[in-house]
């Protein structure tokens, strides 16, 4: 008799909401495969030689809007990626209240997506772009949501529409410094994006900055065996973190241009300066569309003056080390029906990089071939 109540009392519910909130549902799923053609790996996307691999570069995500009363919603988004070592973990990219200001203006609230790049707002709906994945020496920050609060105002002034994307938070997670994982926390994150687009040109810039913290054993034992100054600027204790961006795309018929570039860095900190820039041109033809991209990343490493600290930072691996990298891809996009695309893409991948103060420089080389389906529901 309880269990009967309750059902009713759910189905109840149930019905309630539907009646009081107009809800939406949208989907994207990619599937991924790809193998590295070279004996030595690829230090970016982890695929090997032996056999194609299916699963870390796939995900399918779910969105769902309720609309609500006086210009009022909700907004969320839960996506499954298979680069998880346990296979494909549901986490919550967007849970976000927005209200309408006026009537171009939307004040936010919750867990909302940061507006570094062009594609920030699409970055896991791999049907919205040509590529299979954005560049990544340019998406190259592990992290893309805030909790906090965030404003975007759009206007027109001419022929020119403008938009300007700012957000207030705080990011929580975890960063792989050497061999292990550890903690980091970026608080009074502030980010801002301003966007123009003037008939078939899109302009952005992009500022954010945050206070850093990260909780690593590793830095720790660095510190312990410094001296002198040199344990100030090897923690990541409150230090600023800033990220600068700007890009552009634009079509000339069938032909489009596209690029950006962007600058990350931690002041005073073991953490190393990253440059990560990428230019490409596409050229569509019906159904398809065919396109090439360069990419490059530079890395600048920090030096101190006692000499374990200097070697032990540089061994912390990619984000405290001194190198560059380059990468070529070419490919194809064919799109299916109205929400579904077939994507294949060749790519060469060159990596130059000290680990260690005193040792030459290693080469890395991979030449990846990926295929991918995707859609949108």
């Amino acid at each position: 008799m309880h269990k009967k109540l309750l059902l009713t009392l759910l189905a109840s519910f149930f019905v309630m909401s539907h009646a009081l909130a107009d809800i939406q549902f949208n989907g994207f799923a990619s599937v991924v495969t790809g193998i590295d053609l070279e004996d030595d790996g690829n230090p970016t996307n982890d695929y090997e030689s032996r056999t194609a691999d299916n699963l870390q570069e796939s995900k399918v995500g779910l969105q769902w809007t309720a609309n609500l009363d006086n210009g009022m919603r909700f907004i969320g988004q839960t996506v499954a990626r298979g680069d998880s070592e346990e296979g494909f973990v549901l986490t919550y990219d967007w849970a976000y209240f927005d209200i309408n200001v006026g009537d171009s203006g939307k004040l936010k609230f919750g867990r909302l997506r940061i507006p570094f790049y062009k594609y920030s707002d699409y970055l896991d709906v791999g049907y919205a772009y040509h590529w299979i994945t954005p560049p990544k020496s340019m998406y190259s920050l592990n992290f893309s949501n805030v909790d906090g609060v965030g404003y975007q105002q759009n206007f027109s002034t001419g022929s020119m529409d403008h938009s300007i994307n700012a957000v207030l938070g705080r990011y929580q997670g975890n960063i792989l410094l050497g061999a292990s994982t550890s903690e980091w926390n970026l608080e009074n994150l502030v980010a801002i994006n301003y966007s123009a687009t003037m008939g078939s040109h899109e302009f952005y810039v992009a500022y954010a900055q945050a206070d850093t913290y990260i909780d690593s054993a590793s830095i720790s034992g660095i510190v312990t065996a410094s001296t002198g100054a040199d344990a100030n600027e090897i923690l990541v204790n409150g230090d600023t973190g800033t990220f600068v961006g700007a890009g552009y795309k634009g079509s000339f018929g069938p032909v489009s241009v596209f690029a950006e570039t962007s600058q990350v860095k931690v002041d005073n900190s073991i953490i190393q300066d990253s440059t990560g820039s990428y230019v490409g041109v596409a050229y569509t033809m019906g159904e398809f569309t065919y396109h090439v991209t360069y990419e490059m990343e530079d890395d600048k490493a920090k030096t101190y003056t006692h000499p374990y600290a200097n070697a032990a930072a540089q061994a912390l691996g990619n984000r405290s080390s001194d190198g560059d990298s380059s990468t070529v891809t070419l490919g194809v996009r064919k799109d299916i029906g109205t929400s579904s695309a077939l994507k294949v893409e060749a790519s060469s991948y060159t990596e130059d990089r000290v680990q260690t103060a005193g040792l030459a420089s290693s080469e890395e080389k991979a030449l990846l071939l990926r295929v991918a389906l995707e859609t949108m529901f």
